[in-house]
């Protein structure tokens, strides 16, 4: 018998096909690899996007909070400046000879109340000072009444003669929110607004007021839950419009909101079109609230922003009806009034 195979080439082939199949399985599983690594790829770069977003919003909610501690810092550092300026103030105003009433210059107010649509002129007083030149005077000739008084020819005022003893001419009052305060220059010189509800006396009248003798300011408070807090200083004076309606003197305080308005001290007045602040880096009225007031670093305090109805202490920062050292920077009060009396 022949020892020839009959099928010479029957022990390779398999093992050939066996080497086929391999390749293909080794091919397909680099395949599904690098598909793997791709969606890996994929998640990680998604992953790496979603916490970049993440450490913008964190970076930016970080510097907004670095910039509100500034701004208390700031007036932290003015507050406690001014209450060792104003302990030599009360010393020297204690011990001044006070100015008798006849050696005191006329006083002549002037009034333009203006509203929404209209600007209603009124008479100016030239000649003699007014018979009566604030309410203190009306409450010692036996005006006992609250209500709105002529403090002088076109001159009205309200006056609060119930409050810690009475005789107190209110140079502003916030209430309802119905008379805008974000107004110019001109209309925070001669006084806008309604006696009888919201208003601003006027700088021209302030200042005059307030520079014929010595006058106490109190400021009266009320937040959205009824509450209320007082604070008084017992000397405040408001310079001409030479010099920029700078708080001249605002010192001596007591009460129970707490002193918020020393920090305003010594700055002159701004509204929006007029930038008088100490603040290099911001035009504060426009910034924060759009009142006219005493600014100096946007900080301290402010009745002259806008008028934000209940948003507890989520309104947004120093852009509201704010008194700092009550309800802090975040805080729209509902009601403030300003109010003077001869010291």
């Amino acid at each position: 018998m022949s020892s020839q195979n009959l099928f010479p080439n029957s022990g390779a082939a398999p093992e050939e096909s066996v080497g086929r199949h391999g390749d293909w399985r080794a091919i397909g599983i680099v395949s599904a690899l690098s598909g793997l690594a791709a969606v890996v790829s994929l998640v990680a770069l998604l992953f790496t996007v979603r916490e970049l977003a993440l450490m913008r919003d964190q970076q930016a909610t970080f510097m907004k909070d670095i910039q509100d501690q500034q701004m208390l810092l700031r007036s932290q550092l003015q507050d406690l400046k001014n209450k060792m300026e104003s302990r030599c103030s009360c010393t020297e105003s204690t011990i001044a000879t006070p100015v008798t009433m006849t050696t005191e210059p006329q006083v002549t107010l002037v009034e333009t109340m203006t509203t929404e649509s209209q600007v209603t002129p009124v008479v100016t007083m030239t000649t003699a000072p007014p018979t009566v030149v604030d309410c203190s005077a009306l409450y010692a000739s036996g005006q006992t009444t609250s209500g709105v008084y002529t403090l002088g020819p076109g001159v009205q005022a309200y006056c609060d003669m119930e409050t810690a003893g009475g005789g107190w001419t209110v140079i502003q009052r916030r209430q309802d929110g119905s008379v805008p305060f974000n107004r110019t220059w001109e209309e925070y010189k001669l006084g806008f607004g309604d006696p009888n509800g919201e208003y601003w006396l006027g700088n021209d009248n302030i200042h005059l007021l307030t520079s014929q003798k010595d006058y106490t300011l109190r400021v009266d408070l009320m937040d959205w839950e009824g509450q209320r807090k007082n604070a008084q200083y017992s000397f405040f004076k408001v310079s001409g419009e030479s010099d920029q309606y700078r708080l001249h003197t605002i010192s001596g305080y007591s009460g129970t909101a707490g002193n918020s308005m020393s920090p305003n001290k010594g700055y002159r007045f701004s509204t929006v079109d007029r930038d008088n602040d100490y603040d290099g880096l911001r035009h504060c009225a426009q910034a924060y609230g759009q009142g006219g007031w005493w600014y100096g670093a946007c900080s301290g305090s402010l009745l002259n922003g806008l008028y934000y109805r209940g948003c507890g202490n989520s309104c947004p920062p120093w852009q509201g009806v704010v008194w700092h050292h009550w309800r802090g920077w975040r805080y729209s009060l509902k009601a403030v009034s300003m109010k003077i009396r001869p010291w």
